[in-house]
Parts: C-alpha cells; sequence; structure tokens
C-alpha cells in the first residue's frame, strides 16, 4: 500500500500476501511434545542414511510445518537466469496477471442478474465481465 493507502499495486498485494504467508507461519509457532521432537527420526537417521529427508516423519511434516512461498525465487542461478533473471516486482506482476485472468467469484446468480438488468437499464454484457486471456 502506498501513500496512506491513497494507491496500490497488483503486484504489491501479491508481494504482501507472501510476506504475510511468512509471518503468519511464524507467529502459529512450533508445536513440541514427544511426536515432534522427532526422537525415533533422529535415532533412524544417526544410525542409518544420516539425514533426515526420506524419513516419512519429515516428508509429512513438510505439509504443514513448512511454507512454500509463491514469489520466493527457490532455483539455482542458472536456471533464475535461463529464465531470464526475473526479479521479485516481474514475478509479482505475473503471478498478479494469472490471477486477475483467472479468477472470477461469482457473486450474483444468473436469476438475480436478470432482475437487476430488468429493473436498470444496464448497458454492459455479462459477458464482457467475465475471464478471458489477457484481461488486465
Amino acid at each position: 500500500m502506498m501513500a496512506s493507502l491513497m494507491g496500490y499495486s497488483f503486484e504489491s498485494l501479491v508481494i504482501d500476501n507472501d510476506m504475510l504467508g511468512m509471518v503468519m507461519r511464524t507467529v502459529r509457532g512450533i508445536e513440541v511434545n514427544e511426536e515432534t521432537l522427532s526422537y525415533r527420526a533422529i535415532k533412524d537417521t544417526v544410525e542409518g542414511e544420516g539425514h533426515f529427508l526420506r524419513d516419512p516423519q519429515t516428508l509429512e511434516l513438510m505439509k504443514t510445518e513448512y511454507l512454500y512461498p509463491t514469489l520466493a525465487d527457490r532455483s539455482t542461478q542458472e536456471e533464475w537466469e535461463a529464465e531470464g533473471s526475473p526479479d521479485m516486482r516481474q514475478r509479482a506482476e505475473k503471478r498478479a496477471r494469472e490471477i486477475l485472468n483467472s479468477h472470477y467469484p461469482v457473486y450474483i446468480d444468473d436469476e438475480t442478474d436478470k432482475k437487476v438488468r430488468d429493473t436498470y437499464p444496464i448497458e454492459i454484457s455479462r459477458d464482457v465481465i467475465k475471464p478471458t486471456k489477457d484481461r488486465f
């Protein structure tokens, strides 16, 4: 948000959403109990392969405990350069366009829309306000 909420950009909304996801995950905290202390996984790792990546508990916890950001670039430098070296703003712009071009919630059902259009001189067709490729 910019200028005391007098303006904003779609890119900044997408970036803010990513950052807030990380903040909310941090605020949630870490549950500490007998199972989350992972004594069995630690023992198996020390006595076995030497890493936690194949442990079933690790794989299960990755679903709930790890945040996978939508914008942060997790690729190698070579992959990033091969993709044109997009910065955060460029990735946010791309994501914002994807959202704007695909998301159209139906707040008004067809019957209600017809009643409103019969009552008021609405000149814009309902089809015009539905998502289309590269609408924004």
